[in-house]
């Protein structure tokens, strides 16, 4: 997580401290590898891997837990900073994910037993496009009403897969398997989420980073752009100081949803690799 964070914003990437982190990651993870293989009683059997419904959900569920992350963590920062909105209408936009999350799994129960996990999943999978393009054609004029109606089909889209995923792992293994392959698949998204607040944060500061670098005459560094997000700090702002920070964050905020757009287009075309037969 460091090292996506820190790399190439105040680390380089072929510097000793970048290679020196990244070895070290591989190392441990291989570690557990065979620790886990090793265990009378693993905390991930990597057996219940082998079937196929198993691991596509796994991993969709670690591309939407990076898509999770992705607009909770930066929309409010996107809706304070580049459209001056207050924190209370920031917060409004991502209630609607947690709107539209259970109306979509209460929904998905329905379509499990008329159509299948499947095709309830593929119908999840194309919700999650949906919303991504949302935030990626996002601007300052959008407004938040754009925000959050992002926000609910994301949040449809979460409900939909994950609620088809939890069917299909459980009616995939033994019943004393069941608590476990669950638990596997919660921890993926968990996983995905942790991932995604490094990976995404990287692409954010990198990019904050290279579009002031590029503005000769500002001398702001990435720490300023916060002062956006308060209403009365950004009030201080001189007016060319504070258009350009905004969009040195609309530009870097930018890159993220299509970071986000991109899992969710991964996490479509995954889910069409799910066994058919329901």
């Amino acid at each position: 997580m460091f090292i996506l964070v820190e790399g190439g914003v105040h680390i380089p990437w072929d510097s000793p401290a970048a290679i020196a982190l990244i070895a070290a990651a591989i190392l441990f993870f291989i570690g557990f590898i065979f620790q886990e293989r090793r265990a009378q009683e693993p905390m991930m059997p990597f057996s219940i891997w082998k079937e196929q419904s198993i691991f596509i959900a796994n991993i969709v569920s670690l591309t939407t837990g990076v898509m999770l992350i992705g607009i909770s963590s930066f929309l409010p920062a996107f809706v304070q900073g580049v459209m001056e909105r207050s924190p209370t209408v920031a917060g409004f936009t991502l209630t609607t994910m947690s709107i539209g999350w259970p109306i979509a799994a209460t929904a998905a129960g329905r379509l499990l037993l008329k159509i299948g996990y499947y095709k309830t999943s593929l119908i999840g999978g194309f919700s999650l496009i949906i919303g991504s393009i949302f935030f990626v054609t996002m601007g300052a004029d959008s407004g938040p009403l754009w925000a959050a109606a992002g926000s609910f089909f994301v949040g449809a889209g979460m409900g939909l897969t994950s609620t088809s995923f939890i069917v299909s792992i459980q009616s995939t293994v033994e019943w004393k398997q069941r608590g476990i392959a669950t638990a596997a698949n919660m921890f993926m998204r968990n996983l995905g989420s942790t991932l995604g607040a490094a990976l995404l944060g990287g692409i954010l500061n990198s990019s904050i980073k290279q579009y002031l670098e590029n503005k000769d005459h500002t001398k702001a560094d990435i720490d300023v752009v916060n002062m956006l997000l308060d209403e009365k700090k950004r009030s201080e702002l001189s007016g060319p100081l504070r258009e350009t920070l905004q969009s040195a964050l609309t530009f870097s905020l930018h890159w993220v949803y299509i970071g986000v757009l991109s899992f969710a287009v991964i996490s479509l075309l995954l889910i069409l690799f799910l066994p058919k037969k329901d």
